[in-house]
């Protein structure tokens, strides 16, 4: 689940299926990069929101709450494929189960949610995942097996962030595979670099000796073969690991989805301030484009007066801030300008009118771009749905969004 890494403590912050397409972009020749052409500016689309929570399954249960929202464009089919975290629950207002879902669109803007979930979360009783199984990206590698061409990239843990004052999962990266998109299975405990079921990115890899560290919110893109991961990543130091050490974007490698190599976490050149190392943000979204040979990369990071305005109080952004990279390890990003998606304050869109959920991802269509973000909403709200404050809770409803850069 999307999140700011932020202490409570304010002293510590710091249908049926045609067969697998290929992914938007693909390889590009060597040396034959096009000019980048003029880029517009992301636009919401009319018809927001897409998605909105409340609807009922075949088990006679809601999905209640959505988070980790990630878009993808199948090039064969022209069909949009969404994947995002649910809670699913017998009502509103009462704790349910998290599961991954897939949703399909053609137009984005009508869209067939599936009915078994892409993902649900691990029944063993020492299973790391147990807790949580969440924030999905998939990528398809028409090179893999035909049973791995799907690699699904999620995070899961198996209980709290064990010491006091914060208040998110001890989360660790996972990985499952799929023939059709449709349904996913973990890697196998044979095939683990650590022995356990989907698990194979931990804490220990990235910060290792931490006295306490998260990783979450994957997101993987596949380019000329090698699988880049970014993550969101934390660490802290000191009793009771009051003070933060490490807070930004990570970045690893795979040549199979399976074994990681970490390239760097976090990623300092995506940081407010290079020389401090928690400065960066959570939540990434990559894309490769093949055409231009050149990465972009979406991201929250946000100060803490950034979303006081928000109505609603839950893992806010202000908006979603963009870099960009010829290589994924070095990037420009400038704080000084604007966000490519801001919540607006003063006339808040349609979808989004209590706030904005962190954790946007966006898709390649055709050289355009097509985000998707999680809104907190006061319109259409089912019975009973309410969403927390700064001293309570207020009927509200979350809902799944689009906004769009140079798509018709």
């Amino acid at each position: 689940m999307r999140r700011p890494w932020c202490v409570i403590l304010l002293a510590a912050c710091g249908g049926d299926d045609p067969p697998p397409a290929g992914d938007a972009a693909g390889d590009s020749p060597m040396n034959q990069c096009q000019a980048l052409p003029a880029i517009g500016q992301f636009t919401r689309r009319n018809g927001n929101p897409e998605i909105i929570a409340g609807a009922m399954f075949s088990d006679n249960k809601l999905d209640v709450a959505f988070s980790d929202p990630d878009l993808r464009f199948d090039t064969t089919t022209n069909r949009f494929e969404l994947y995002y975290t649910a809670e699913h629950s017998t009502a509103f207002g009462v704790a349910g189960t998290q599961v991954i879902r897939r949703a399909t669109s053609l137009d984005r803007m009508t869209w067939v949610v599936g009915d078994v979930p892409a993902l649900e979360p691990s029944t063993g009783a020492a299973a790391w995942d147990r807790a949580t199984t969440e924030a999905p990206s998939v990528v398809f590698n028409p090179s893999a097996p035909a049973d791995r061409r799907y690699l699904m990239m999620y995070s899961g843990s198996a209980g709290a962030f064990p010491h006091p004052g914060y208040d998110f999962p001890a989360s660790q990266i996972g990985a499952a595979f799929s023939a059709d998109g449709v349904t996913f299975t973990r890697v196998p405990v044979a095939e683990s670099p650590h022995g356990q079921a989907g698990l194979v990115l931990t804490t220990e890899q990235i910060y290792q000796g931490a006295l306490g560290a998260v990783i979450d919110d994957p997101e993987v893109v596949i380019e000329d073969g090698v699988y880049h991961l970014f993550f969101s990543s934390f660490s802290c130091k000191d009793t009771n690991c009051a003070t933060t050490a490490n807070r930004g974007v990570g970045h690893a490698t795979s040549t199979d989805g399976i074994t990681w190599a970490l390239a760097q976490s976090p990623v300092r050149s995506l940081m407010r301030a290079s020389a401090d190392n928690t400065t960066g943000g959570v939540a990434p979204s990559a894309i490769y484009d093949a055409v231009h040979c050149r990465w972009e990369l979406w991201q929250s990071n946000d100060l803490a007066a950034d979303t006081t305005s928000q109505p609603v109080v839950l893992e806010n952004t202000a908006g979603i801030w963009h870099a960009e990279s010829s290589d994924a390890l070095q990037w420009s990003i400038f704080y000084s300008s604007q966000r490519d998606v801001t919540w607006n304050a003063a006339a808040p869109a349609a979808g989004e009118k209590l706030g904005m959920r962190t954790g946007a991802d966006v898709a390649d269509v055709s050289g355009g771009r097509v985000m998707v973000y999680v809104g907190y909403d006061d319109q259409n709200v089912p019975a009973n749905s309410t969403l927390p404050t700064s001293n309570a809770a207020r009927p509200g409803v979350m809902t799944l969004n689009i906004a769009t850069r140079d798509v018709p």
